[in-house]
């Protein structure tokens, strides 16, 4: 089942972490970036990452 909270948290996160690169100039943007749509797929990586690591211990 998919904790859409932990999952919001996440994503709410990553979301932050990019805006702050994209200030500091350490990522690179382009006028049609779209920094939810980077965050939402991120986040779901970590989300699944994090699900199987707690399903193996």
């Amino acid at each position: 089942m998919i904790n859409y909270i932990m999952l919001y948290k996440i994503r709410k996160k990553v979301k932050k972490i990019l805006k702050e690169k994209i200030f500091e100039e350490e990522l690179a943007t382009t006028p049609t970036s779209c920094i939810g749509c980077v965050a939402d797929d991120i986040s779901w990586e970590i989300y699944y990452l994090l699900k199987e690591k707690n399903e193996k211990d």
